[in-house]
């Protein structure tokens, strides 16, 4: 069935192709300099759409449209231009220029008019964040948070109209490629003037006249004082109370025509991670774009830290974060462009923190204690150089080269009941990456993408380990060291054609990839100069990959779309012997969109995919102080269906959204654990299996009051999940988990000095094995208000609230934000955790274990910063 489904796909897909006319043209502007980006609508006389596309950065334009009627509407506008629209004769091939005209009021214009906070033109929404700020904000991220069709995760991610954005532009330009966040958590949110929101991006020139993206960007537009000049500012804050408290940052940019560049420094105490900001790897998939691939090497032996996920950095993390980021792109003639980012990102972190674990397997549970001092030092050092270049009308070229070099160490004393046990891990990690891209028009629509990408990433791993109880269950001596190094390589090389088409409705990709990858996993294991082969590992995984895929969309209308794909894998594999594997993954969905009730879109696929290195492992290794993991034989790929549902509108200008998905799972084959676990040890193989179930729910609900000049929003993520474990016993049981979080939260935007903004989460978890039924309840609220005592001063007071486990945590801080008029510092109090909270507790579950730890939290603190601004 699955062969005839993708033959009728190939077939159907090539033998679609409707009547067409041609229309080109340039715009320019009234000094005959071209525009770049405007959008060219096509509609015929009854104002249907009937195509639109984005003019080069040359100003040239080029539609393909289906011949309607006997003349056609052409429609251009762009950002600070007057509008222009003309009829002209429906012609098979056509050239109209247009000329646009300035529109020097439109920004005062968007200002002033309460309808224009927000403007839809096309593709692109542009918010002004002057309507939705209150002046508290200090970074592009606090900004984000409150606007409109804007996202920001507890990551630090960013999505966008329900999507998870491909770039942060500014100005138009990428600088900072997949590690954005170094610009939104540190760019001053005082230089922002607007966000646009770009639906269908599309970065490649030649991809974009094909207009088939489904991706969405961010750029954020600045103020104008702040273009063809050196602006930044730089900030000192220092703890007036607590003296071991602190935070130093300094920004600086320039934004000219030809050259742009940032660099961001912060230092800091107070708990905020750099090496948070950093993407460790990309994997990208994008049907009618370009792909990327980059393959990581693996960690063997893991250390435990004490973070807790459910606070903030500065309530729970003792750490000391240096940042240190250059970036900068420059146009180097008409047709070549450079980027390069350098960053260096150190965390020195250290926690305490005790804790019970309890596996609930019997009447009588297994349980033991933690009591643990961690400390950890890690480092991000990068550099990223992409040159791109755009040759002429058809052939546009991108490199781009990545080279990181990511050192880690970790130290962990700890009780483990009351044996006492050290751990010590330093880890060298070194990587590379190129990415080459050329893309070439054949046709009006139709693109020729060639990728070549090769890369590798070692881990060198070496770590000690003392434990009593590991030195007995070993039989060596009792104060003897246990040394384990573990070095993991992965080099891969590839190379994809890639030919994209649009005939009419019909959007075509056929895509024909070629990989090796080759990686090994090596481990030794010896204490006092004596090995123990039977803890050491040698495995060799080499892969030839050739694959071929081909997708369709068939645009029934402008609302409504059908795509079909299906993907082709041979892959011959070698461990220790020689296998090979033929893999089919189809996927097929329809979407419903831009419609008054909203976009709706349901899906269907299959994934079938390999084990990875480390669950082909022939002896057991130490993963931790207490569990020893062994891999097993391959048997078959790994296979799972997906089900999708999803529901979403965005009404930015009313500041009203819905976003609703429902996810269903079935997991065919998988790998899972067979485990024996004692009072001291954990011992876990893998183990080929029938999978389970899984369901995801997730609703959001936000809406703005306008009367009541307030802003809610109402989310609900609720998890079911049946998987199957074999624990202390002959025979595999499922282990059954279901996960409940509401959330509610309310901000107002009273034209009256106090404002205030508040929520509550509520959060239930269970989980039964063998009969054995356990259930968790965390409650939190909080409650912000903002106090504007003149216009010069501004005041703070932010309030949480955890209720967990029959205990009460509370938190307040106060802010005192002073900015004095036309004058370039502004000072900031912050008196952090007013209530002194020392110690939290908090359960949490998992299958069939119940984990309860205490962390210590971070005394109260008072800073002072002074900022100046140039």
């Amino acid at each position: 069935m699955k062969f005839r489904f993708s033959l009728l796909i190939i077939l159907f897909s090539f033998s679609l192709v409707a009547q067409q006319i041609k229309v080109t043209g340039k715009i320019t502007d009234s000094q005959n300099r071209s525009i770049d980006g405007a959008s060219v609508l096509c509609m015929d006389t009854n104002e249907n759409s009937l195509g639109y596309g984005f003019s080069d950065e040359n100003g040239n334009y080029s539609l393909s449209i289906e011949k309607a009627t006997e003349e056609i509407i052409l429609e251009v506008s762009n950002l600070g231009f007057q509008q222009q629209r003309l009829t002209v004769p429906s012609k098979n091939s056509l050239t109209v220029n247009f000329t646009l005209e300035e529109k020097a009021e439109f920004l005062d214009e968007v200002v002033i008019e309460a309808g224009k906070k927000i403007r839809i033109d096309q593709d692109t929404t542009t918010i002004k964040v002057a309507s939705f700020g209150n002046k508290t904000e200090q970074t592009v991220e606090d900004i984000l948070k409150k606007l409109p069709g804007i996202e920001v995760l507890k990551d630090g991610t960013i999505k966008a109209h329900g999507k998870r954005i491909d770039k942060l532009l500014i100005e138009g330009e990428d600088m900072f490629d997949k590690n954005y966040k170094l610009l939104s958590k540190n760019l001053d949110a005082k230089v922002l003037d607007a966000v646009q929101i770009i639906d269908a991006f599309e970065d490649n020139p030649i991809l974009k006249k094909l207009n088939n993206s489904d991706k969405v960007a961010l750029n954020l537009k600045l103020k104008e004082d702040k273009t063809n000049i050196w602006f930044g500012n730089i900030s000192l804050g220092t703890g007036v109370v607590s003296e071991d408290r602190w935070k130093e940052s300094l920004n600086l940019g320039l934004l000219k025509k030809k050259i742009k560049l940032f660099y961001l420094g912060d230092y800091n105490n107070l708990g905020e991670k750099a090496t948070e900001m950093i993407s460790e790897n990309v994997f990208q998939n994008d049907i009618f774009g370009n792909d990327r691939y980059e393959y990581t090497a693996k960690r063997l032996y893991k250390i435990n830290g004490s973070e807790i996920s459910l606070f903030s950095k500065t309530q729970n993390v003792f750490n000391t974060a240096f940042l240190n980021s250059f970036s900068f792109t420059t146009k180097v003639n008409a047709k070549l462009s450079l980027r390069g980012v350098v960053y260096l990102a150190d965390d020195k972190q250290t926690q305490n923190s005790f804790s019970e674990t309890n596996y609930n397997l019997d009447i009588e549970p297994i349980s033991f204690t933690e009591n643990n001092d961690f400390k950890n030092h890690k480092t991000l050092a990068s550099t990223e150089v992409e040159l791109k270049y755009f040759a002429d009308d058809k052939n546009y070229i991108t490199n781009l080269f990545v080279l990181k070099n990511n050192p880690n160490k970790t130290n962990s004393d700890l009780l483990f009941n009351d044996d006492y046990v050290h751990q010590y891990s330093k880890v060298r990690n070194s990587t590379f990456y190129n990415h080459f891209n050329h893309t070439y028009q054949l046709a009006e629509y139709k693109a020729l993408s060639n990728y070549i990408y090769f890369g590798n990433d070692n881990i060198k791993e070496k770590t000690k380990i003392s434990s009593p109880f590991l030195n007995d269950f070993l039989n060596i001596n009792n104060s003897s060291v246990i040394n384990q190094v573990a070095d993991n390589k992965v080099f891969f090389a590839g190379a994809q054609s890639k030919l994209i088409s649009k005939f009419g409705k019909i959007d075509i990709t056929n895509s024909l990839q070629f990989e090796i990858n080759k990686e090994q996993f090596e481990s030794t294991f010896d204490a006092d100069g004596t090995t123990f082969s039977e803890y050491e590992n040698n495995t060799r995984l080499n892969q030839a990959k050739s694959s071929f895929d081909n997708t369709f969309r068939y645009n029934l209308s402008k609302k409504i779309d059908f795509t079909g794909s299906v993907n082709f894998q041979n892959i011959s594999f070698k461990t220790d012997v020689r296998n090979n594997a033929f893999i089919v993954n189809p996927e097929i969905s329809i979407n419903i969109k831009k419609t008054g009730f909203g976009n709706f879109t349901v899906s269907y696929k299959e994934n079938s995919t390999l084990y990875e290195i480390n669950q082909l492992t022939s002896n057991l290794q130490l993963i931790d102080y207490r569990s020893f993991s062994r891999g097993t034989l391959f048997d078959k790929p790994l296979k799972n269906s997906v089900a999708s549902f999803n529901y979403a509108m965005y009404n930015d200008e009313k500041r009203f959204s819905i976003n609703s998905s429902l996810i269903y799972i079935k997991t065919h084959s998988t790998l899972t654990t067979e485990s024996i676990i004692t009072n001291e040890f954990n011992f876990m193989n893998y183990v080929p299996i029938k999978g389970g179930e899984n369901y995801n729910f997730n609703f959001s609900f936000v809406n703005y009051i306008r009367k009541l000049k307030v802003a809610s929003k109402l989310e609900t993520i609720q998890s079911w999940n049946n998987s199957p474990f074999k624990v202390n016993s002959d025979a595999f049981s499922h282990a059954k988990s279901y996960s409940n979080i509401v959330k509610y939260s309310a901000t107002t935007y009273f034209k009256l000095p106090i404002n205030l903004d508040g929520g509550f989460a509520y959060n239930y978890s269970q989980s039964k094995f063998n009969g054995i039924k356990n259930s968790n309840i965390t409650k939190e609220a909080f409650a912000n208000f903002n106090y504007a005592i003149s216009e010069t001063l501004l005041a703070e007071f932010n309030n949480s609230f955890y209720f967990i486990d029959r205990s009460t945590y509370s938190f307040s801080n106060i802010i005192v934000n002073y900015n004095p008029i036309e004058c370039k510092f502004s000072y900031r109090l912050i008196f952090n955790n007013i209530n002194n909270e020392d110690n939290f507790k908090t359960v949490s579950l998992s299958n069939f274990t119940s984990y309860r730890s205490e962390t210590k939290l971070v005394p109260r603190y008072l800073l002072l910063s002074v900022k100046y601004r140039f």
